[in-house]
């Protein structure tokens, strides 16, 4: 007679797998609520009968129409790709000159003395605010919305850029010094690295700040994009054609923080290495 023995499971794997599960058991929870609640709403309430909120199954068939049917002249796919092309550029331009000015306002306090004066002031006009001017400057184009997405992203790029150089320790710092290096070679290959982290949670800040102001952008001076599908929906008396480009704008941008998290992980994974390390 011979016996079989189990090997045990290790208890990291354990650990590891039941959170997984009972985080996306909580996640599809949240959305199934959600989606009962609207659906509740539209047909229990009748709210679709009176054209006030189209139903949940009214809203997947107008998705699925707009993927084959052109609004304005683009599919939703193609209203999608114009209103990512517009916050890309905008995004880019954003991310890489706040990145520079937040380094260079923590590293340099003469160039911060300079400059963060007419920056407090022009942080807190909101991005809206600039749509008029975006469009005198630029015409009301792809240029205009991609500055208004430049603006919406820019200040958190900046302001965790520079809380992520403060936050180096500054035995860091004096022992890169002392083994000779420069100072400028110590903000690029020392104080940056490690400032990662916090910069690039400036940078999802500004994902959803860019994506919410090209929406508004859209709505007001667009001829194309998913603002422009709501616009065009609320003009044709469309709940669903409504609700469904906010589905898209919604689910667009969570792909999009998703894909910068992804990128991300890279930068940060050594410091959760050395905070695991360290606990």
């Amino acid at each position: 007679m011979t016996t079989t023995t189990r090997r045990p499971v290790p208890a990291t794997a354990r650990r590891r797998t039941w959170p997984a599960i009972g985080t996306l058991g909580l996640a599809s929870s949240g959305i199934v609520t959600l989606v009962a609640t609207w659906w509740i709403a539209a047909d229990v309430f009748d709210l679709s009968e009176n054209g006030v909120l189209a139903s949940p199954l009214a809203v997947l068939e107008r998705l699925v129409t707009l993927t084959y049917d052109p609004l304005a002249g683009l599919t939703l796919p193609g209203h999608a790709l114009a209103s990512f092309e517009r916050w890309g550029a905008g995004f880019a331009v954003a991310a890489a000159l706040g990145l520079l000015l937040g380094f260079a306002f923590a590293w340099w306090p003469g160039f911060r003395s300079a400059l963060l004066p007419a920056f407090e002031v022009l942080r807190y006009i909101p991005p809206f605010a600039w749509i008029p001017l975006a469009i005198l400057w630029f015409g009301p184009g792809f240029t205009a919305q991609a500055f208004v997405v430049f603006i919406a992203v820019l200040p958190p790029c900046v302001l965790n850029a520079e809380l992520g150089v403060r936050s180096v320790d500054d035995y860091v710092v004096k022992a890169s010094r002392v083994l000779g290096a420069s100072r400028m070679s110590t903000l690029v290959t020392t104080v940056v690295p490690a400032s990662l982290p916090t910069a690039l949670t400036g940078l999802r800040i500004g994902v959803g700040n860019g994506w919410m102001a090209l929406m508004g952008a859209e709505l007001i001076v667009g001829r194309s994009g998913l603002g422009y599908v709501i616009l065009s929906g609320q003009q044709s008396n469309d709940p669903a054609t409504v609700l469904a480009g906010m589905v898209a704008i919604g689910v667009l941008g969570a792909l999009m923080d998703r894909g910068v998290r992804f990128m991300a992980n890279p930068f940060i994974r050594w410091r959760k290495g050395v905070e695991t390390g360290a606990a």
